[in-house]
């Protein structure tokens, strides 16, 4: 984002704390007063929002009289509007997921480049940029966080039934099979908003069909109805 006027807004969504570069090069998009930077934020939930907050004092206290003005939306409402934000009049700097999701955007021209704030980036793998840039190679992301997604298991009932912690995809279905067998339900997770859903459908079809095939079809050059998909609903059924 450099110091020149923002365009649009840009994302900030998966990886390491580069949050001080990519602040200070906003805050001068229209209306901005070149002190205050806004952020819109989907943090919503009380304990990342308190991190957030945090973070953002202290890079004000170091900052040379900049601040930061944070608008945060419940997180499901945050992705339900996003359309509508960004063709609005979004913030300076804003929430937002990695790759794919991010690239749609800046295909429409939503995003602004920030390529040149990666050049002063260091500690990010080819992985993590490969995921901030868009189609046309040009960096629109600056990651922020991660987290990982896991299955807890019930120590008491493993030890009941003798059960052991699966290591492979293979054993995980075999131990699933097994469950079933054994009257009970292999895996239970909740599913209000729909996305829990969706994201076990990519870890499936990641390790069923692996990392490219699901790019692809992210991308819609696969079909959903294509037999591999078709697979990863059986595996998980």
């Amino acid at each position: 984002m450099s110091r020149r006027s923002l365009l649009r807004g840009a994302a900030v969504g998966a990886g390491a704390v580069t949050l001080p570069a990519l602040l200070t090069a906003c805050g001068g998009g229209p209306g901005g007063d070149g002190k205050t930077i806004t952020l819109g934020s989907n943090s919503s939930d009380p304990v990342p929002k308190k991190a957030f907050a945090e973070a953002f004092s202290a890079y004000a206290a170091q900052s040379d009289g900049r601040k930061v003005k944070v608008n945060t939306v419940d997180h499901n409402t945050f992705q339900e509007n996003i359309n509508r934000y960004l063709q609005g009049k979004p913030d300076d700097v804003f929430m937002w997921f990695a790759g794919n999701r991010m690239q749609f955007f800046a295909e429409k021209g939503l995003l602004h480049d920030i390529s040149d704030n990666w050049q002063g980036y260091k500690g990010f793998s080819d992985a993590l940029k490969a995921q901030s840039s868009g189609a046309d190679g040009k960096q629109y992301l600056t990651p922020y966080y991660y987290y990982p997604w896991a299955v807890f298991h019930r120590k008491s009932l493993f030890s009941e039934r003798g059960y052991r912690a699966p290591k492979t995809l293979d054993e995980y279905v075999a131990l699933a099979k097994q469950m079933k067998k054994d009257k009970l339900d292999p895996i239970a997770f909740c599913d209000k908003d729909g996305w829990p859903a969706m994201g076990t459908f990519d870890y499936i079809n990641m390790r069923t069909n692996g990392y490219e095939f699901h790019k692809s079809l992210m991308a819609g050059e696969e079909a959903w109805t294509d037999k591999r998909v078709r697979e990863v609903f059986d595996t998980w059924r």
